[in-house]
């Protein structure tokens, strides 16, 4: 998985922000839940019971940065999950993701969140054309993974240095189509666990007058890769190349909006035309699609997380109209007072409505 290693700047840089207060705590989750057979495409029965353990180190803000304040407090965290699907045939999973955690009801001694996740997953069972029972499992070809966990729970303090949590989680573990077969796993159900903070609970936690910032209109630039197997498990690895212009505007000082026009030329469309004379000629050409698209991007410091949804303006192997892009932007570099204004690193999955076509790394800015 090429763009996995930079899902890890976001609890990295959000950590960075600040020194590490005295607002820690360890968790341990205990997840039960059942396997979604979403297709009929998967060989394997969906076992009667999947499980999980989930450890978390995590750190409360406390407003110490501006973003802090305008996403109300929230908590981030590093997390190792080890899961156990319930089948021999599927066996078994790991996964190490960085999560951020929002209060969505907030009361003296209990609140209600949503907490999101998403990093690397090693499975131990993927598909292989030998031996048998390898074949059988068709809903994952490659042992390196994402990971992507989402939960939504109720927390309650129990004593100073103690609370509980329980709630509901979905967790997905698929290659992005890196390689194929590409189904993913998924698996929904509840969890129950404890939270130990050494130092207390962090009650301390107070809004501060926050000063007026830039809110620009940008120049966006982007250029990005992907490599994709063809649609035959073992098939050949195939590039694509992403370039894409857009105008982007700051608000809120926490959100951006951006409109603009994408192009990505794929070396599997190049191949397909070739191989079976179509557009003779000008196949490198018609293997380039052209769309248009809107964005918006959540700031959090120098992390963004982007959620695109485009049109396509040429169809040259037909298909479906839209797409939709989600990811991480990491902003290494800003300054309003530069021509030079922004530059970061990108990495999103691209789909068609629920179909992962390919996963993106690329470097970005803005003017």
């Amino acid at each position: 998985m090429r763009l996995l290693f930079l899902l890890f700047f976001f609890p990295l840089s959000l950590f960075a922000q600040d020194n590490i207060p005295k607002s820690v705590s360890h968790g341990l989750n205990y997840l039960g839940g059942k396997m979604i057979v979403h297709t009929p495409k998967i060989n394997i029965t969906a076992p009667p019971y999947s499980q999980a353990i989930e450890y978390s180190y995590c750190k409360q803000t406390k407003g110490n940065r501006a973003w802090q304040q305008r996403y109300g407090f929230p908590e981030i965290g590093i997390n190792i999950a080890a899961a156990d699907f319930g089948d021999q045939k599927l066996g078994r999973a790991i996964g190490l993701y960085p999560s951020i955690q929002f209060r969505l009801i907030n009361s003296k001694q209990s609140h209600w969140y949503f907490k999101l996740g998403g990093g690397i997953g090693l499975i131990n069972k993927s598909w292989n054309r030998t031996p048998s029972e390898d074949t059988v499992n068709n809903i994952i070809g490659s042992t390196v993974n994402n990971f992507t966990m989402i939960q939504s729970g109720y927390r309650m303090n129990l004593n100073k240095r103690w609370s509980m949590q329980a709630g509901i989680h979905f967790y997905h573990i698929s290659n992005a189509a890196a390689r194929h077969p590409n189904y993913g796993i998924n698996t929904i159900g509840g969890f129950l666990g404890l939270r130990y903070h050494p130092f207390g609970i962090a009650d301390d936690i107070k809004k501060r007058p926050l000063k007026t910032e830039k809110n620009p209109l940008n120049l966006v630039l982007k250029y990005c890769i992907a490599f994709a197997e063809a649609r035959t498990p073992d098939g050949p690895l195939y590039p694509y190349y992403h370039v894409t212009l857009a105008g982007s505007k700051l608000y809120n000082n926490k959100n951006r909006a951006m409109l603009g026009l994408d192009a990505t030329y794929s070396a599997e469309l190049y191949t397909t035309f070739k191989n079976n004379y179509k557009f003779i000629g000008t196949e490198r050409q018609n293997a380039i699609r052209y769309s248009i698209f809107g964005a918006h991007e959540f700031v959090f410091g120098k992390v963004g997380l982007p959620l695109q949804i485009g049109a396509y303006l040429n169809r040259p192997n037909g298909g479906g109209r839209f797409y939709q892009k989600l990811g991480m932007n990491y902003h290494f570099y800003h300054n309003d007072n530069n021509r030079l204004k922004d530059a970061f690193l990108i990495t999103q999955l691209f789909t068609e409505l629920v179909n992962a076509q390919y996963a993106e790394i690329g470097f970005g800015i803005m003017l």
